[in-house]
Parts: structure tokens; C-alpha cells; sequence
């Protein structure tokens, strides 16, 4: 079966725009989720796989007080918060000091989405919005519809993985189900058009293998726990 058919089957449950239904209808969604090249996916158990075909936009350190710096768009730095990015501030704790990979998805990359590593998804919590042009507008990043998994590693390392919508499509499809298990590089969903996934570690916890401005692959090597 084309994992395309497999989101029609288990969708996520959310409100499609008109935009979405009809790129569906014409087929257009079918390009951004072809079946691409499967990878052969063999890494160690300690090494966390990129879950996008991707560019790393950045790799930043989370601050629980203050502004996050964001990368400069359209001539200008837009900041955010750490509740912005997670949208619970009972986290800022847990997470002050850590890591975020910030993975952005252009339309030319295919859009589906593995688990970065063997994990349990402990919440789900989903917050629609209007859609903004994130290549353009940094603040989509922290403003567009987005779906935030909660998780903890096989190992017992908390983790969040946020599912940022695209451009007017929004377009978010997930598989995941809140307590399920999955194992590394599993599929766990994909995108409309393009998007941005960002996935979140507490300090000390993770050491990067790629790097800003890095192009990666489904299933790449992108970090390491440690």
C-alpha cells in the first residue's frame, strides 16, 4: 500500500481547509507525498534519525526566561519564547538549556515524516491556526497550526517533536496514537506542500551529528544521545 493511502485510512483528526481539498481532489497532494527511494535505515541505538527530508534551519539551545533568537527573515530577526515553541509552560523546567533541531521542509522534498528514534508518544495536543509562509515569516514557526507530540525515549529521555502546518494548505497528517509505541524511523506521518518539524531534547542530554544548514535525507543521522 502507498503510505499516501495509508493518512486517507487513519487520518488525524482535524478540520481541512478548502485550499487542502481541493489540491487533494487534483492530485497535487500526491506530489509532495510520492513514493520516493526507501531507505535502508541501519544505525545504533543510541543515534537519533532525521524525520524529514530536510534542511537543518538551525540548531539552537532552549532558554526557559528570555527570547529564543530566531534566524533573520525578510530583513529582520523575529524572537520567540519557549512557550511559544511547546505551548506549556509546565515544561520550561525540564527543557532550560537543551536542544532544538529546527528542520525545515522545502516543496521539493518528500514530505513524509519516521520516528527519530525507538520512543512512547505520551501526549498529543493539537492547536490550529492559519497558515503562514514560513519561508518568509519566521513567526509561523511559533504561530501556524501545529501538532505537538510529547514522547519519551526507549532510553527515558523526554523529547518533543512540534509538526508545524504549511502555507494555507496546513496539511499535517500523523499516524501516531497518544501511548503508542514506535520503533526508529517508523512512519509516523507527513506533510502538505512544505513545513517545519522541530524536535526538542533536554540539556545534556544530546550531542548534534549535523549541522546548520545541513541537507539531510529520511533517516539520516542528526544527533546522538549521550
Amino acid at each position: 500500500m502507498h503510505p499516501f493511502d495509508a493518512f486517507k485510512q487513519n487520518p488525524f483528526p482535524r478540520k481541512r481547509s478548502f485550499i487542502e481539498r481541493l489540491a487533494d481532489v487534483i492530485v497535487l497532494n500526491r506530489f509532495f507525498l510520492r513514493e520516493g527511494k526507501q531507505a535502508d535505515i541501519r544505525v545504533d541505538d543510541d543515534v537519533i534519525v532525521s524525520s524529514a527530508e530536510s534542511k537543518i534551519a538551525e540548531i539552537q539551545t532552549l532558554r526557559s526566561t528570555g527570547e529564543i533568537h530566531g534566524k533573520h527573515a525578510l530583513g529582520r530577526q523575529e524572537n520567540y519564547s519557549f512557550e511559544d515553541i511547546v505551548h506549556d509552560d509546565a515544561m520550561k523546567e525540564t527543557f532550560d538549556g537543551g536542544l532544538c533541531f529546527n528542520q525545515y521542509l522545502s516543496p521539493f522534498n518528500i514530505h513524509y515524516l519516521l520516528f527519530p528514534t525507538e520512543l512512547t508518544v505520551k501526549r498529543m495536543d493539537y492547536h490550529p491556526a492559519f497558515c503562514r509562509p514560513i519561508v518568509f515569516m519566521k513567526s509561523g514557526e511559533t504561530r501556524n497550526e501545529r501538532l505537538v507530540l510529547y514522547c519519551e525515549a526507549k532510553n527515558g529521555t523526554p523529547l518533543v517533536i512540534v509538526l508545524v502546518g504549511s502555507f494555507l494548505v496546513s496539511g499535517i497528517e500523523c499516524l501516531a496514537h497518544e501511548g503508542g509505541r514506535y520503533k526508529s524511523a517508523e512512519l509516523m506521518g507527513g506533510f502538505k506542500l512544505g513545513s517545519t518539524v522541530m524536535m526538542l531534547f533536554p540539556k545534556d542530554t544530546v550531542e548534534p551529528i549535523a549541522h546548520d544548514g545541513d541537507k539531510l535525507i529520511l533517516g539520516e543521522p542528526i544527533a546522538r544521545f549521550l
